[in-house]
């Protein structure tokens, strides 16, 4: 099967910056069966996919990758981090949809399944809250249940903004953020090691300048307001009880609370209605398992085989 990469490029919701995308598919439109989009996490960009979406791809997804608002080739080094002064975090939401009405655009009357991982898992969150009746699916990969702190991060990185302008980058907010998730591995190497179980994943994002870099303090405010507005009641009140929800992670993932946290959003899940709810945590894993090269191959198989029984079911209503 051909495999086309088509790159897109579309002004930022956020006003700032212009959204860089890429999309995988089959050369031949007959071959495609349903649309996937990406949404990466914070501090990353959407090359890191491109195996996992070529994957797919010959498999007979159109797979449609973006670069957040902040990130990658949709900003400028000096706006890596961040998403504007103001509501940022739902300009991020509105360019996935605009994604979203290109991939339909090009692949008309077929499902779309929206996946997140880690920051984009609340942006898929978020998303499916506004749009999930236009849903196949939504698999929520690598997030969390609700942080206590989350609101009092966001009135200090709200309060850093004001003082020091939205894109100051602060050490302390970074250190409250992240500081703690190296702290159950032993000897580590890197600040990133609880990334990854693998240490070649770990030296190749520390070595990628498009990764791992500092937040602005605006940025940490939109980052905490997805994260708390993704655990909020009102979400899973308004989540379309019909949708079919998928949540993976690794057990060893400090983003997820070792799996607690993950646990903790099935539960909420479920006691709030949700119909088709399912979740994967794969023992020994970190946080970014689409890329532990020990379990990547079976995390891909069951994305795909929850893909194909979300899209089987779907198949005859959207035809």
């Amino acid at each position: 099967m051909e495999i086309l990469k088509n790159e897109y490029h579309f002004p930022s919701s956020t006003g700032v910056g212009e959204i860089y995308a890429r999309s995988f598919a089959s050369a031949d439109k007959a071959d495609v069966r349903a649309i996937f989009q990406i949404a990466h996490g914070m501090a990353e960009h959407g090359d890191r996919y491109d195996d996992f979406a070529r994957y797919l791809a010959e498999r007979g997804y159109a797979v449609y990758v973006i670069d957040h608002a902040g990130h990658g080739k949709s900003a400028a080094p000096e706006d890596w981090g961040y998403f504007g002064e103001r509501d940022g975090w739902s300009g991020v939401i509105a360019d996935s949809k605009l994604l979203t009405d290109i991939a339909r655009s090009e692949h008309p009357g077929l499902p779309v399944v929206f996946f997140g991982h880690s920051m984009g898992s609340f942006v898929a969150r978020l998303y499916a809250e506004r749009y999930g009746n236009d849903l196949a699916g939504a698999i929520f990969c690598g997030t969390s249940g609700a942080n206590p702190a989350a609101g009092v991060g966001i009135l200090l990185a709200g309060l850093i903004a004001k003082l020091r302008g939205g894109h100051h980058r602060s050490s302390f907010l970074d250190s409250m953020g992240f500081g703690a998730y190296n702290k159950r591995i032993e000897n580590a190497r890197t600040k990133f090691d609880w990334l990854s179980v693998d240490e070649e994943n770990v030296d190749s994002y520390v070595a990628d300048p498009a990764c791992g870099f500092l937040f602005t303090a605006a940025g940490f405010r939109d980052v905490l307001t997805l994260l708390s507005r993704a655990n909020s009641k009102e979400w899973f009140q308004n989540l379309p009880r019909d949708l079919p929800v998928y949540l993976i992670s690794g057990q060893d993932d400090p983003v997820g609370n070792y799996g607690k946290g993950v646990q903790e959003v099935v539960s909420s899940l479920r006691e709030s209605g949700q119909r088709h709810v399912d979740s994967t945590l794969y023992p020994g894993a970190r946080h970014e398992i689409l890329l532990e090269k020990s379990i990547n191959a079976q995390v891909y198989a069951d994305i795909l085989n929850n893909l194909q029984l979300t899209i089987d079911n779907v198949q005859l209503p959207m035809g």
